[in-house]
Protein backbone atom coordinates (compact mmCIF):
# COMPACT_ATOMS: atom_id res chain seq x y z
CA UNK A 1 0.00 0.00 0.00
CA UNK A 2 1.55 3.95 -0.82
CA UNK A 3 2.09 5.48 2.19
CA UNK A 4 0.72 8.51 0.90
CA UNK A 5 -2.65 6.76 0.16
CA UNK A 6 -2.40 5.21 3.77
CA UNK A 7 -1.89 8.60 5.30
CA UNK A 8 -4.70 10.15 3.69
CA UNK A 9 -7.07 7.63 5.35
CA UNK A 10 -6.18 8.36 8.72
CA UNK A 11 -8.22 10.82 10.83
CA UNK A 12 -6.65 13.70 11.95
CA UNK A 13 -5.37 13.77 15.46
CA UNK A 14 -2.34 9.44 17.49
CA UNK A 15 0.60 2.57 20.08
CA UNK A 16 3.22 2.25 22.46
CA UNK A 17 6.48 -0.37 21.51
CA UNK A 18 10.64 0.54 21.38
CA UNK A 19 11.36 3.35 19.35
CA UNK A 20 14.38 5.75 18.69
CA UNK A 21 12.04 8.82 20.81
CA UNK A 22 10.61 6.44 23.20
CA UNK A 23 11.11 3.12 24.91
CA UNK A 24 7.57 2.04 25.88
CA UNK A 25 6.44 -1.79 25.30
CA UNK A 26 2.95 -1.40 24.01
CA UNK A 27 1.33 -3.74 26.98
CA UNK A 28 -0.77 -1.93 29.66
CA UNK A 29 -3.88 -1.94 32.10
CA UNK A 30 -6.63 -0.20 30.68
CA UNK A 31 -9.81 0.21 32.93
CA UNK A 32 -13.04 -0.51 31.31
CA UNK A 33 -16.35 1.76 32.63
CA UNK A 34 -19.54 0.14 32.22
CA UNK A 35 -21.84 3.78 32.33
CA UNK A 36 -19.12 6.28 31.26
CA UNK A 37 -20.72 9.98 32.06
CA UNK A 38 -21.58 12.49 30.00
CA UNK A 39 -18.51 13.60 28.55
CA UNK A 40 -17.18 16.03 25.50
CA UNK A 41 -16.65 14.54 22.19
CA UNK A 42 -14.31 14.92 19.48
CA UNK A 43 -14.80 13.45 16.16
CA UNK A 44 -12.35 13.12 13.87
CA UNK A 45 -12.45 14.19 10.41
CA UNK A 46 -11.28 12.47 7.79
CA UNK A 47 -7.44 14.05 6.16
CA UNK A 48 -7.68 15.21 2.82
CA UNK A 49 -6.37 15.36 -0.55
CA UNK A 50 -2.78 16.13 0.81
CA UNK A 51 -4.03 19.47 2.31
CA UNK A 52 -2.26 19.70 5.50
CA UNK A 53 -4.71 19.33 8.44
CA UNK A 54 -4.47 21.89 10.97
CA UNK A 55 -4.15 21.08 14.61
CA UNK A 56 -6.87 23.60 15.74
CA UNK A 57 -9.34 22.29 12.84
CA UNK A 58 -8.40 18.99 13.94
CA UNK A 59 -9.93 19.52 17.91
CA UNK A 60 -6.67 18.52 19.16
CA UNK A 61 -6.21 21.04 21.74
CA UNK A 62 -2.71 21.41 21.30
CA UNK A 63 -1.37 25.05 21.99
CA UNK A 64 0.10 26.07 18.24
CA UNK A 65 1.71 29.23 16.36
CA UNK A 66 1.08 30.09 12.83
CA UNK A 67 3.21 32.16 10.72
CA UNK A 68 4.07 32.95 7.08
CA UNK A 69 7.61 32.00 5.54
CA UNK A 70 9.47 29.27 6.74
CA UNK A 71 7.63 28.15 10.00
CA UNK A 72 4.00 27.49 8.79
CA UNK A 73 3.08 26.17 11.93
CA UNK A 74 3.71 24.79 15.42
CA UNK A 75 2.37 22.94 18.41
CA UNK A 76 2.80 21.50 21.20
CA UNK A 77 2.00 17.86 21.93
CA UNK A 78 3.48 15.02 24.63
CA UNK A 79 3.95 12.40 22.71
CA UNK A 80 3.84 11.54 19.16
CA UNK A 81 2.25 8.93 16.74
CA UNK A 82 4.52 7.93 14.25
CA UNK A 83 4.96 4.69 12.29
CA UNK A 84 6.57 1.51 14.73
CA UNK A 85 6.26 -0.88 11.17
CA UNK A 86 5.48 -0.45 7.58
CA UNK A 87 1.96 -1.64 8.34
CA UNK A 88 1.07 0.10 12.18
CA UNK A 89 1.44 3.24 14.33
CA UNK A 90 3.29 3.65 17.59
CA UNK A 91 2.84 6.51 20.38
CA UNK A 92 6.60 7.52 21.51
CA UNK A 93 7.25 9.37 24.46
CA UNK A 94 8.49 9.07 28.44
CA UNK A 95 6.45 11.06 30.73
CA UNK A 96 9.25 13.42 31.24
CA UNK A 97 9.66 14.98 27.53
CA UNK A 98 7.45 16.68 25.22
CA UNK A 99 7.52 17.82 22.11
CA UNK A 100 7.45 20.41 19.55
CA UNK A 101 6.36 20.17 16.46
CA UNK A 102 7.19 22.65 13.48
CA UNK A 103 5.35 22.36 10.13
CA UNK A 104 7.63 23.40 7.34
CA UNK A 105 7.32 25.26 4.13
CA UNK A 106 10.88 26.00 1.86
CA UNK A 107 9.23 26.13 -0.86
CA UNK A 108 9.67 30.24 -1.10
CA UNK A 109 13.77 29.93 -0.96
CA UNK A 110 14.40 29.86 2.96
CA UNK A 111 16.34 25.75 2.59
CA UNK A 112 18.24 25.36 5.63
CA UNK A 113 19.28 21.81 6.58
CA UNK A 114 17.78 20.04 9.78
CA UNK A 115 21.13 20.32 11.66
CA UNK A 116 20.84 24.06 11.80
CA UNK A 117 16.87 24.33 12.82
CA UNK A 118 17.07 24.68 16.31
CA UNK A 119 13.77 25.69 19.53
CA UNK A 120 15.67 28.28 21.95
CA UNK A 121 14.03 28.20 25.56
CA UNK A 122 15.24 28.73 28.74
CA UNK A 123 19.33 29.36 27.97
CA UNK A 124 19.21 26.00 26.08
CA UNK A 125 18.82 25.13 22.39
CA UNK A 126 17.06 21.97 21.32
CA UNK A 127 17.80 20.61 18.14
CA UNK A 128 15.39 19.61 15.09
CA UNK A 129 14.89 15.83 14.69
CA UNK A 130 13.75 13.68 11.76
CA UNK A 131 14.34 10.50 13.65
CA UNK A 132 10.86 9.41 15.11
CA UNK A 133 9.74 6.02 15.94
CA UNK A 134 11.54 2.81 13.76
CA UNK A 135 9.86 3.98 10.13
CA UNK A 136 10.04 7.73 9.53
CA UNK A 137 7.53 8.02 6.80
CA UNK A 138 4.78 9.67 8.62
CA UNK A 139 4.05 11.87 11.91
CA UNK A 140 0.16 11.99 13.05
CA UNK A 141 -0.91 12.27 9.53
CA UNK A 142 1.51 14.70 8.09
CA UNK A 143 3.32 12.93 5.44
CA UNK A 144 7.26 12.94 5.72
CA UNK A 145 9.37 14.59 7.62
CA UNK A 146 11.46 18.02 6.35
CA UNK A 147 13.90 17.55 3.81
CA UNK A 148 15.13 20.95 1.93
CA UNK A 149 15.60 19.33 -1.71
CA UNK A 150 13.29 16.02 -1.35
CA UNK A 151 10.29 17.05 1.02
CA UNK A 152 10.43 21.10 1.35
CA UNK A 153 6.98 20.69 2.89
CA UNK A 154 7.64 18.58 6.00
CA UNK A 155 8.01 18.16 9.71
CA UNK A 156 10.52 18.27 12.12
CA UNK A 157 10.43 18.11 15.87
CA UNK A 158 11.97 19.56 19.33
CA UNK A 159 12.67 16.69 21.94
CA UNK A 160 12.29 18.78 25.17
CA UNK A 161 12.07 17.97 29.27
CA UNK A 162 8.35 18.21 30.63
CA UNK A 163 7.73 20.29 32.08
CA UNK A 164 9.77 23.39 30.24
CA UNK A 165 10.91 25.99 32.89
CA UNK A 166 11.20 29.11 30.12
CA UNK A 167 9.63 32.65 29.86
CA UNK A 168 9.66 31.94 25.66
CA UNK A 169 10.61 29.88 23.20
CA UNK A 170 11.81 30.26 19.56
CA UNK A 171 12.40 28.27 16.54
CA UNK A 172 15.63 29.47 14.89
CA UNK A 173 17.32 28.65 11.88
CA UNK A 174 20.37 30.52 9.69
CA UNK A 175 18.70 34.21 9.31
CA UNK A 176 15.21 33.75 10.79
CA UNK A 177 13.45 32.91 13.90
CA UNK A 178 9.84 32.45 14.57
CA UNK A 179 8.49 32.84 18.40
CA UNK A 180 5.91 30.33 20.09
CA UNK A 181 2.93 31.96 21.21
CA UNK A 182 2.47 32.67 25.08
CA UNK A 183 -0.21 29.89 24.80
CA UNK A 184 2.37 27.40 23.62
CA UNK A 185 4.95 28.59 26.10
CA UNK A 186 2.46 28.21 29.09
CA UNK A 187 1.69 24.17 27.92
CA UNK A 188 5.71 23.33 27.77
CA UNK A 189 5.42 24.87 31.51
CA UNK A 190 2.14 22.68 32.44
CA UNK A 191 3.29 19.34 34.55
CA UNK A 192 2.24 16.43 32.54
CA UNK A 193 -0.89 14.86 32.63
CA UNK A 194 -2.43 11.32 33.63
CA UNK A 195 -5.50 9.45 32.34
CA UNK A 196 -7.12 6.54 32.50
CA UNK A 197 -8.95 5.12 29.41
CA UNK A 198 -12.62 4.44 30.60
CA UNK A 199 -14.23 2.77 27.82
CA UNK A 200 -13.33 1.46 24.48
CA UNK A 201 -16.40 0.44 22.61
CA UNK A 202 -17.18 -0.86 19.16
CA UNK A 203 -20.09 -2.65 17.52
CA UNK A 204 -20.20 -6.30 17.74
CA UNK A 205 -21.19 -6.89 14.11
CA UNK A 206 -20.96 -5.33 10.82
CA UNK A 207 -21.26 -5.89 7.44
CA UNK A 208 -19.13 -5.21 3.75
CA UNK A 209 -19.73 -1.72 3.48
CA UNK A 210 -21.18 -0.22 6.73
CA UNK A 211 -19.81 2.72 8.62
CA UNK A 212 -19.51 1.50 12.39
CA UNK A 213 -18.53 3.94 15.02
CA UNK A 214 -15.18 3.32 17.24
CA UNK A 215 -15.03 5.71 20.66
CA UNK A 216 -12.90 5.98 23.39
CA UNK A 217 -13.48 7.51 26.33
CA UNK A 218 -10.84 8.62 28.91
CA UNK A 219 -10.45 10.56 31.80
CA UNK A 220 -7.52 13.19 32.77
CA UNK A 221 -6.96 11.79 36.96
CA UNK A 222 -4.37 14.85 37.11
CA UNK A 223 -4.76 18.50 38.13
CA UNK A 224 -3.68 19.95 34.99
CA UNK A 225 -4.95 19.88 31.52
CA UNK A 226 -3.52 17.63 29.14
CA UNK A 227 -3.57 15.93 25.85
CA UNK A 228 -4.17 12.21 25.59
CA UNK A 229 -2.60 10.82 22.50
CA UNK A 230 -3.70 7.28 21.09
CA UNK A 231 -3.49 5.54 18.02
CA UNK A 232 -5.79 2.98 16.21
CA UNK A 233 -4.67 0.22 14.13
CA UNK A 234 -6.55 -2.51 12.50
CA UNK A 235 -6.37 -5.82 11.11
CA UNK A 236 -8.23 -6.20 7.77
CA UNK A 237 -8.57 -6.74 5.17
CA UNK A 238 -4.77 -5.95 6.04
CA UNK A 239 -3.04 -5.22 9.00
CA UNK A 240 -2.71 -0.89 8.95
CA UNK A 241 -2.58 1.85 10.42
CA UNK A 242 -6.38 3.22 11.42
CA UNK A 243 -6.39 6.61 12.85
CA UNK A 244 -4.43 8.85 15.49
CA UNK A 245 -5.91 10.52 18.23
CA UNK A 246 -4.51 14.23 20.09
CA UNK A 247 -7.70 14.67 22.07
CA UNK A 248 -8.03 17.59 24.78
CA UNK A 249 -9.25 16.36 28.08
CA UNK A 250 -9.43 18.96 31.15
CA UNK A 251 -8.29 18.40 34.62
CA UNK A 252 -10.48 16.25 36.15
CA UNK A 253 -12.98 15.64 33.41
CA UNK A 254 -13.50 13.17 30.56
CA UNK A 255 -13.52 13.69 27.11
CA UNK A 256 -14.85 10.80 24.22
CA UNK A 257 -12.90 10.73 20.45
CA UNK A 258 -15.20 8.89 18.20
CA UNK A 259 -13.85 7.20 14.74
CA UNK A 260 -15.85 6.58 11.78
CA UNK A 261 -14.49 3.26 10.13
CA UNK A 262 -16.50 1.88 6.86
CA UNK A 263 -16.07 -1.74 6.47
CA UNK A 264 -14.03 -2.97 3.76
CA UNK A 265 -16.16 -4.79 0.94
CA UNK A 266 -12.28 -6.56 -0.25
CA UNK A 267 -12.52 -8.76 2.86
CA UNK A 268 -12.73 -12.69 2.60
CA UNK A 269 -16.25 -13.82 1.26
CA UNK A 270 -16.76 -15.47 4.49
CA UNK A 271 -17.73 -14.41 7.44
CA UNK A 272 -14.29 -12.80 9.61
CA UNK A 273 -13.08 -11.25 12.43
CA UNK A 274 -11.96 -7.74 12.02
CA UNK A 275 -9.41 -6.43 15.25
CA UNK A 276 -8.70 -2.83 16.20
CA UNK A 277 -5.98 -2.35 18.69
CA UNK A 278 -5.92 1.15 20.49
CA UNK A 279 -2.14 2.01 21.68
CA UNK A 280 -0.95 4.51 24.39
CA UNK A 281 1.19 5.08 26.30
CA UNK A 282 0.62 3.46 29.64
CA UNK A 283 -1.56 0.49 27.94
CA UNK A 284 -3.60 -0.71 25.14
CA UNK A 285 -6.82 -2.45 24.12
CA UNK A 286 -8.67 -4.08 21.48
CA UNK A 287 -11.93 -4.78 20.28
CA UNK A 288 -13.17 -7.58 17.56
CA UNK A 289 -15.80 -6.44 15.18
CA UNK A 290 -17.65 -9.93 13.48
CA UNK A 291 -18.32 -8.98 9.81
CA UNK A 292 -20.95 -11.25 8.33
CA UNK A 293 -24.59 -12.34 7.91
CA UNK A 294 -23.52 -15.16 10.62
CA UNK A 295 -21.91 -12.77 12.44
CA UNK A 296 -23.31 -14.04 16.06
CA UNK A 297 -22.89 -17.69 15.56
CA UNK A 298 -22.61 -20.12 18.83
CA UNK A 299 -18.82 -20.15 19.43
CA UNK A 300 -17.47 -16.93 17.35
CA UNK A 301 -15.42 -14.52 19.14
CA UNK A 302 -17.33 -11.03 20.06
CA UNK A 303 -16.20 -7.86 21.06
CA UNK A 304 -16.30 -7.39 24.72
CA UNK A 305 -20.02 -5.78 25.33
CA UNK A 306 -19.79 -2.49 26.45
CA UNK A 307 -21.18 -3.16 29.94
CA UNK A 308 -18.57 -5.34 31.65
CA UNK A 309 -17.31 -4.05 34.56
CA UNK A 310 -13.92 -2.30 34.95
CA UNK A 311 -11.07 -3.76 34.62
CA UNK A 312 -9.42 -3.68 38.69
CA UNK A 313 -6.01 -1.11 38.97
CA UNK A 314 -3.17 -2.89 38.02
CA UNK A 315 -4.67 -5.69 35.72
CA UNK A 316 -4.65 -6.13 31.64
CA UNK A 317 -7.66 -5.43 29.79
CA UNK A 318 -8.49 -9.08 28.43
CA UNK A 319 -12.24 -8.83 28.13
CA UNK A 320 -11.85 -10.67 24.79
CA UNK A 321 -11.89 -14.17 24.26
CA UNK A 322 -8.70 -16.09 24.29
CA UNK A 323 -9.34 -17.61 20.44
CA UNK A 324 -9.23 -13.55 19.96
CA UNK A 325 -5.74 -12.56 20.32
CA UNK A 326 -5.14 -9.25 22.12
CA UNK A 327 -2.02 -6.61 22.18
CA UNK A 328 -0.60 -8.17 25.40
CA UNK A 329 -0.70 -11.66 24.02
CA UNK A 330 1.55 -13.67 22.44
CA UNK A 331 -0.13 -13.12 18.92
CA UNK A 332 -0.34 -9.26 18.93
CA UNK A 333 -2.39 -7.21 16.82
CA UNK A 334 -0.07 -5.71 14.99
CA UNK A 335 3.87 -6.58 14.09
CA UNK A 336 6.06 -5.25 17.71
CA UNK A 337 9.47 -4.66 16.31
CA UNK A 338 12.29 -5.48 18.25
CA UNK A 339 13.87 -3.12 20.67
CA UNK A 340 16.81 -0.88 19.59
Amino acid sequence: MDRRDLLAALAAGAVAVPGCLGDSDGAGEGSLSATPTETPTVTEPTATGGARPSPADSGSGTETTTAGGFVDEAFVVPELAAPDSPDSFGVYGERDEQYVVALLDARGGTDPPVEEIELVAGGDSYAARVDVGRQWWALFDYGEPYSPVDEPEGWVVFRVPNPLDADAATITWPGGERALTGEAVAALARPPASFAVRSFAAPETADPGEPIELSVTVENTASVDGTFVAALNRSAPLYAPEATARLPVPAGETATWEHEHTVSERGPSQPHTLRFGLYWRDGSMDRTVRVGATATTEGDPATTERGDPPTAAGETDRSTPSETPTATETRPITPTPSPE
